[in-house]
């Protein structure tokens, strides 16, 4: 029965993507596994064809973004191997693990890593390259990775398939979505699979032989984006597929152009996956649920210094920003608390003013670039010095942000919920433990200054007590969060 339950709250969960809008990453490709064990059960997956270009011979890199039903199954994703195993590649998942093989012609296989089992977006890549290793990764990190001989992957006619294994094209199904395939004619290194994995491609990057971004919304057929003819067409027309809203954490148009783009979703790191610590200038820590489909990333216009220009006409004449802007896409509803470093936000120009009066930081927003800033929020707290400036419980937007200050405030401080004001934290300084009242029913996270999570426990007792005797002496936060609510209390330890 307790499967049973879990299956169910799975189920409910895993549908609820189809009544959110749509997102920046547009649509996916979803094969619906309910459906399919309730039908005739006939394979289902794009042919794209046999384009001399997928044979990429001494290099290759495959990437893909998907949200699998049960990743613990062997699914076959994509790739083009030959009948006789002894020709291809292939990219799969396992056990929650990259299963990847490419065969030239012996097998080179590996199987690593680690991801939740279900409802998670996760973003898989893999590179091949002759006389040196094939690597793959999760989420930008590499997991695993071997020596290879001096052999090519040879050319083949044999399509390439998305979807199944493309061996026989009746075994290893993928069950949930897939978005944003990409292939490629070299070796990707790691910075570089990081810098475009939130970023819708344009289809014309060198070396990309074929891109599918699944963003139509009716028919069978399946565009290369790269104009190179790979174009996939669906085998067979069944019921249980269609075109669905993607939660994959991928930007829009705008994202391709800023740069450390991040992110957070529930696919990423188990213990980070509200967490995005940057060396630009900007970190955030969310309100993201286990197995919710919410998202953000964001990305910066790679500014330097401060700036006088589209400050909002409440401003006080000597009010300053940041050159620096951040550009957010969000699916979903996504609630932050927002760390701005000063210093590195300058990135080696000018930085604004440090210490003073913690209202008169104000939070930034603006639709376009070329548009006067309005004001979203003014700081709740100021950290190291004065050199952190923090702002509580911001709802993000599709929107251009920056950070200013002058003489005098500009915004009210948001209210903190009227619950966290019977919540105490005692001792403080603390040494070994603190204490929470009125914790019961809450999410208990301790993190660092740079917003990074340290510890985190369920709120089980009114009066509840937590162990820190391992954490070294500094400021950190203790983040209780209760529904889609939540308060931040600072926390010195002194032993």
């Amino acid at each position: 029965m307790k499967h049973t339950k879990l299956l169910l709250l799975f189920l409910f969960v895993f549908f609820l993507t189809n009544s959110h809008a749509q997102t920046p990453a547009g649509n996916s490709f979803e094969i619906d596994y309910p459906s399919w064990t309730a039908g005739t059960q006939p394979p289902v997956y794009f042919d794209c064809g046999t384009n001399n270009l997928l044979n990429t011979g001494n290099e290759l890199t495959m990437e893909v973004w998907v949200r699998l039903y049960n990743s613990t199954w062997n699914q076959k994703i994509l790739g083009k191997v030959t009948p006789a195993f002894d020709n291809g590649y292939v990219l799969g998942v396992q056990l929650g693990q990259n299963y990847s093989e490419i065969w030239n012609p012996g097998l080179n296989t590996i199987q690593a890593g680690s991801s939740p089992l279900d409802s998670a977006w996760v973003h898989y890549a893999t590179t091949f390259g002759s006389s040196g290793q094939m690597l793959c990764y999760i989420n930008g990190v590499q997991v695993g990775g071997l020596p290879l001989t001096s052999n090519a992957i040879a050319a083949s006619s044999n399509p390439f398939i998305i979807g199944i294994a493309p061996w026989d094209l009746t075994n290893f199904q993928t069950f949930g979505q897939i978005d944003e395939v990409r292939i490629w004619s070299v070796v990707r290194t790691e910075a570089e699979i990081k810098s475009t994995m939130h970023k819708k491609l344009l289809g014309t990057e060198t070396s990309l032989v074929a891109y599918y971004d699944f963003n139509q919304n009716t028919g069978g057929l399946l565009p290369d984006k790269t104009g190179n003819g790979n174009n996939g067409v669906i085998s067979p027309a069944a019921a249980y597929w269609s075109w669905s809203p993607s939660y994959a954490a991928v930007g829009n148009d705008n994202m391709y152009n800023m740069s450390d783009v991040s992110g957070v979703w529930f696919g990423k790191d188990p213990s980070l996956y509200n967490y995005a610590t940057t060396v630009h200038g900007l970190n955030i820590i969310a309100n993201i649920q286990t197995k919710a489909f919410d998202y953000a990333v964001y990305g910066h216009n790679d500014s330097a210094g401060v700036s006088t220009s589209w400050l909002p006409s409440t401003a006080p004449v000597d009010f300053k920003r940041t050159s620096r802007e951040w550009y957010f896409n969000k699916g979903g509803n996504i609630a932050a608390d927002l760390f701005f470093n000063l210093s590195t936000a300058a990135s080696g120009g000018d930085s604004l003013d440090k210490n003073l009066p913690v209202q008169n930081y104000t939070l930034l927003v603006r639709d376009s670039s070329t548009q006067q800033f309005s004001v979203a929020a003014a700081a709740s707290t100021l950290l190291a010095n004065g050199s952190i400036v923090k702002f509580t419980g911001v709802n993000l937007e599709n929107k251009f942000y920056s950070i200013g200050v002058g003489s005098s405030a500009i915004a009210a401080i948001s209210p903190e919920p009227t619950w966290s004001k019977l919540i105490s934290l005692q001792p403080n300084p603390a040494q070994q433990y603190f204490t929470l009242t009125n914790s019961l029913e809450t999410d208990v996270q301790v993190v660092d200054v740079t917003g990074k999570q340290i510890f985190r426990w369920d709120g089980t007792t009114s009066l509840q007590q937590f162990d820190i005797s391992n954490l070294e002496n500094g400021t950190y936060f203790v983040r209780i969060i209760k529904g889609n609510e939540y308060t931040t209390k600072k926390l010195i330890i002194q032993k």
